[in-house]
C-alpha cells in the first residue's frame, strides 16, 4: 500500500468486518487514520470533527440506511470529492445503480471484492497525488 495518510472512515454495524477493514487497510508503510462508527449518526458526528478522505459504507446499518447517509453527504457537502465506496452484502443491481448514480465512486461485494480495497486506495491516492507531489514518500 501507499506510503502516505489517509483519513478513512468505516461506517459498519458488523464489529469484525470493522476488525477486518483496519487489518486489511493498515500495513508498515501506511499511517492511514482510520475510524469507525456502527451508524450513520454517528458516523455524521465524526464527520462533523474531521472530514474524511475516504467513506467506506455499509448499505444495511442500524437507523438511516448507508443509500441515505450518502445521499446525506453528497447534499451537505456538495464541494467535498472524498472517494466514497459502498462495501455491502447486498450486491443487487438495483443497490448499485442507486449508490453510484448518487455519487458513489465503488460498490463492492463484501464476500467477493473485499480484498481490492487496498488497491482501490492506492490508485486513488496516487491519482490525486503523483509521484512527484510533496505528499508521497520519495526515495530520491
Amino acid at each position: 500500500m501507499t506510503s502516505a495518510s489517509l483519513n478513512i472512515l468505516i461506517i459498519e454495524d458488523a464489529d469484525i468486518i470493522v476488525h477486518q477493514l483496519r487489518i486489511l487497510l493498515s500495513d508498515k508503510n501506511s499511517s492511514h487514520n482510520i475510524r469507525s462508527a456502527n451508524s450513520a449518526e454517528l458516523g455524521l458526528e465524526l464527520v462533523e470533527k474531521s472530514f474524511p478522505d475516504v467513506f467506506i459504507l455499509d448499505i444495511k446499518l442500524p437507523g438511516i440506511s448507508g443509500i441515505d447517509l450518502l445521499n446525506k453527504i453528497k447534499q451537505d457537502y456538495p464541494l467535498a470529492s472524498p472517494l466514497i465506496i459502498i462495501l455491502t452484502n447486498m450486491p443487487h443491481a438495483i443497490y448499485k445503480h442507486a449508490c453510484l448514480s448518487k455519487g458513489a465512486n465503488f460498490f463492492l461485494d463484501k464476500s467477493r471484492e473485499f480484498l481490492v480495497l487496498p488497491e482501490i486506495l492506492d490508485s486513488y491516492f496516487f491519482k490525486y497525488n503523483p509521484p512527484n507531489s510533496s505528499l508521497c514518500n520519495s526515495p530520491l
